[in-house]
């Protein structure tokens, strides 16, 4: 077994090796190989170094890719917080201990760019690749049910960390919740949409920026001030994996003045609404796990614990 970094020319292999490893429902197939390689290798801060290819001979049998987190500000790389952001290995040679060398491999590497931590998996917009095409609305872990993440990890010395709820709702096999606060924003609030992004940051267009996306917010009518805002994100890439059109709920924010008002689930129910008029049948939305407001509220819009991401973490 031969172990190399990547070269120009793997891109073709490393398409096929993704769709042969059976990655689970949250990773999206028939993909063509520049999609691969336009959110697995394009991304501005790309390190061929990071991207680790195992080989039997000339045949590509596994691959692990490491990065870096965002620092606070969302400008740039921290790069004491190491990621790694994929890991497979073809089921033929799994057992055969080429996955434990991946990982040792790419723990060389980001040591010796400075990491003291590492997160495998990535975690809750911290993973800067695969954002269109793994996990859903983003990477935000690695599938809890597609593979023994929690074994194989703890043997190269990983403890388990943040988890990441996939929160998802069939906008064909559920109705809104009807109340009178909710009637009551509806007459009094006005629901704008624009395409503009809106004070995003850098990190936001590295991930994102090739992916459609929307931005709603909810205004009072009298003096057009905003009571909630969010974000839409399209996820066309899983239709092939899925059978239906879906699309991602992020950053839904209330300013704090306005809080405790029901005005966040009324801008979630009236996205849904929209997106149901525009044939989307599949909504989601990632939530960390510890985020009781954000669960209760996808909760009362008829949003249901899908599936979690997680993410382990180890102390270099």
């Amino acid at each position: 077994m031969q172990y190399r970094s990547y070269h120009n020319s793997d891109p073709p292999r490393l398409h096929q090796l993704w769709h042969a490893c059976a990655l689970g429902r949250n990773a999206a197939e028939g993909f063509s190989c520049d999609v691969f390689e336009l959110f697995a290798c394009s991304p501005p801060y790309f390190d061929r170094k990071g991207l680790i290819l195992a080989l039997d001979g000339q045949r590509l049998v596994g691959y692990v890719h490491a990065s870096f987190a965002v620092n606070a500000t969302e400008n740039n790389l921290d790069k004491t917080q190491g990621i790694i952001s994929a890991l497979m290995v073809h089921p033929e040679y799994r057992r055969r201990k080429v996955g434990t060398e991946l990982v040792r491999l790419a723990e060389d590497y980001l040591r010796s760019s400075g990491a003291l931590t590492i997160e495998a998996g990535g975690g809750l917009n911290r993973n800067g690749f695969y954002c269109g095409i793994y996990g859903g609305l983003e990477p935000s872990g690695f599938c809890g049910s597609s593979a023994a993440w929690k074994e194989f990890l703890g043997t190269c010395g990983y403890v388990r960390g943040k988890e990441t709820f996939v929160f998802r709702r069939d906008l064909l096999q559920s109705r809104d919740p009807v109340n009178a606060k909710l009637l009551r924003h509806r007459r009094h609030l006005n629901l704008v949409i624009t395409d503009r992004p809106s004070k995003e940051t850098w990190w936001w267009f590295v991930r994102f920026g090739h992916l459609d996306s929307l931005r709603f917010e909810l205004q009072e009518k009298t003096n057009l001030e905003v009571v909630a805002s969010g974000q839409i994100i399209g996820m066309d890439l899983f239709i092939p994996k899925w059978g239906v059109r879906s699309v991602g709920i992020r950053e839904i924010f209330v300013p704090e003045s306005q809080r405790r008002h029901g005005y966040a689930q009324a801008l979630v129910l009236e996205i849904c609404r929209r997106l149901r008029g525009e044939s989307v049948q599949l909504v989601e939305a990632h939530v960390d796990s510890e985020n009781k407001a954000a669960i209760d509220l996808f909760t009362s819009a008829k949003f249901e614990l899908n599936d979690r991401l997680l993410t382990f973490i180890k102390t270099l």
